[in-house]
């Protein structure tokens, strides 16, 4: 069995190739966070500037938007138009969010002018020092949705907007941060 990433869907059967029991009900374990490192190649760059510690695993990883203004269509538009107008001079903004077993990291990269400006950035925070992970959903014009993930430390609080996945995808990420956060709390206090 293959591994599947978040917003990656088994393949349908083919008419006539139902399996086995198909149309019961079971009772499904709740999927298991996925490193979506493997077949990302943007994720493998990034992570190529962090020095990952012994022992340490990539359970994972979130692309966020850096291009994003605000949650109104209008400001949707303009932040488009700096992507398109950022890429076509060949930079970018890249940020993502690596949860491992032992930390959690923020990783930016900006580039301008086909590298002729670059910054790069990694924000290391230890999984005891995550004190709060929510998510939320805002809709504009009954269509326009903006998916965000908060993630608050001891000193600072990130503000993720996330493009491509689903609802169910950020509810789960949340979750399985939020149980690391209480058992690192628990672990802790012992």
């Amino acid at each position: 069995m293959t591994s599947m990433h978040p917003g990656q869907y088994p393949p349908q059967p083919q008419p006539g190739q139902y399996p086995p029991n198909y149309g019961y009900q079971q009772p499904q374990a709740t999927p298991q966070a996925m490193p979506p490192v493997a077949g990302n190649p943007r994720v493998q760059e990034a992570l190529s500037q962090v020095d990952l510690l012994a022992g340490e695993q990539v359970v994972y990883t979130l692309q966020a938007d850096g291009f994003f203004l605000g949650a109104l269509p209008i400001l949707k538009m303009i932040a488009a138009l700096q992507a398109f107008i950022l890429t076509v001079t060949g930079g970018h903004i890249r940020i993502f969010l690596v949860v491992t077993n032992q930390r959690l990291l923020v990783i930016k990269s900006m580039g301008a002018f086909c590298g002729m400006s670059r910054v790069k950035s990694v924000h290391t925070i230890a999984l005891a020092g995550v004190k709060e992970v929510g998510s939320a959903k805002e809709t504009h014009m009954c269509c326009v949705n903006t998916r965000t993930v908060q993630v608050q430390s001891l000193t600072q609080r990130f503000n993720l907007v996330i493009k491509k996945l689903g609802d169910q995808e950020i509810r789960h990420f949340v979750t399985n941060l939020s149980a690391v956060i209480v058992a690192q709390t628990n672990r802790a206090s012992v």
